[in-house]
């Protein structure tokens, strides 16, 4: 199964996935990936190993706190952001006289890394991306996300497929979805209640596929004959 939730951001000697996220994820039976990795343990392997779990996610979840510069997370957050990915954010300021792996930090790079903090936050709010100050926050909104019922109205309007489209059926139990044209039905797919948003769009996908199966087998002839035609009955 792949992981409902990533867990990215500040890594190194922090704690916040321990005491904070992971506590909270299981407890909601929300499964994740943990990237976190002793210090100077991190290959190039270990870099693809996070890029599969971060594609395979639900939700990205970022921190990017005072306990590390975050350089590389405001990258990545920046990157998914425009990608349209689900995000939960929980980003600190880097606080004057900082000190970071036993080193203090100048002004000067204090303001940079914070600039990079503003520079989300603006973003993320043109994005409509909330922005938390702790990781509880982040964790709960995360935990909303990912237990809300999806509207599957909502997200079939959010699909394309040309010249048809795509209705759903409340029988209580489940939905069932079709596809429809001015001229034409398609079979009835059962999704059940709490299908993801994933299910229900792969469910969308299939009946595509199904749809565009059977024109093909329409058109489809030889010598003159629809010899694999999709209209016969089976008894």
């Amino acid at each position: 199964m792949p992981p409902q939730v990533f867990l990215g951001g500040a890594a190194g000697s922090t704690t916040w996935r321990r005491d904070v996220a992971i506590p909270a994820f299981a407890s909601a039976g929300i499964t994740f990936y943990d990237p976190q990795l002793p210090l100077h343990a991190w290959t190039a392997a270990s870099e693809a190993e996070e890029m599969r779990a971060k594609d395979a996610a639900q939700l990205l979840l970022f921190v990017i706190n005072h306990e590390t510069r975050g350089v590389a997370t405001v990258a990545e957050v920046a990157y998914y952001m425009g990608l349209g990915r689900q995000l939960a954010l929980a980003i600190t300021d880097i606080p004057p006289g900082a000190t970071l792996y036993h080193q203090p930090l100048t002004q000067h790079e204090i303001d940079d890394l914070n600039r990079g903090r503003l520079f989300l936050r603006t973003m993320a709010n043109v994005h409509r991306v909330p922005v938390f100050e702790t990781v509880h926050g982040a964790v709960q909104h995360a935990i909303a996300k990912l237990t809300a019922q999806p509207d599957i109205h909502s997200i079939l309007a959010g699909i394309h497929f040309p010249n048809v489209t795509f209705c759903a059926e409340d029988t209580g139990a489940a939905w069932l979805l079709q596809i429809r044209n001015e001229h034409y039905t398609g079979r009835k797919w059962h999704i059940e209640k709490d299908a993801t948003r994933a299910e229900i769009v792969r469910t969308a996908l299939k009946a595509a596929l199904t749809w565009q199966e059977h024109e093909t087998r329409e058109l489809f002839t030889y010598r003159g004959k629809p010899v694999e035609g999709p209209h016969f009955e089976v008894d």
